[in-house]
């Protein structure tokens, strides 16, 4: 019986590695090139789900998180109907810089807020200084 239950759990988390690699691997494709664009903030919200459905996060950051999450969510619908709001961008970056310098989170996820927070940036900038 201890057998079984040692090697159910084995191949569990074999499978949860593998999952997990898989998601960082879809995570550089959905980056490549220059498509991700039109889609930022989905794409971001999409890295904060993922980075924090791993950690218990306490009651104040989990309020943190789901506002940054409607943020992200506020800031794609009105680039898609061509309005913006600085404001609204800057709180959301300074919830994902908050993310992305959490301790609790491994190494590997701070590096992708850490990409998550330079493409922001570097989107807004894009946006509010064209060349």
């Amino acid at each position: 019986m201890k057998r079984s239950f040692s090697a159910g759990v084995i191949v569990a988390a074999l499978a949860f590695s593998a999952a997990a690699q898989d998601w960082y691997r879809d995570r550089e494709e959905r980056f490549r090139g220059e498509g991700w664009r039109p889609h930022i903030f989905m794409h971001v919200r999409t890295d904060l789900e993922h980075v924090w459905s791993a950690v218990r996060a306490s009651d104040q950051e989990r309020r943190r998180l789901e506002r940054t999450k409607e943020e992200l969510n506020q800031m794609q619908a009105d680039l898609d109907k061509g309005r913006w709001d600085n404001g609204i961008l800057n709180d959301a970056i300074d919830s994902i810089r908050k993310s992305s310098n959490d301790e609790r989170l491994v190494e590997r996820d701070r590096a992708v807020l850490a990409d998550d927070l330079a493409r922001l940036k570097e989107f807004q900038d894009r946006h509010n200084h064209p060349h």
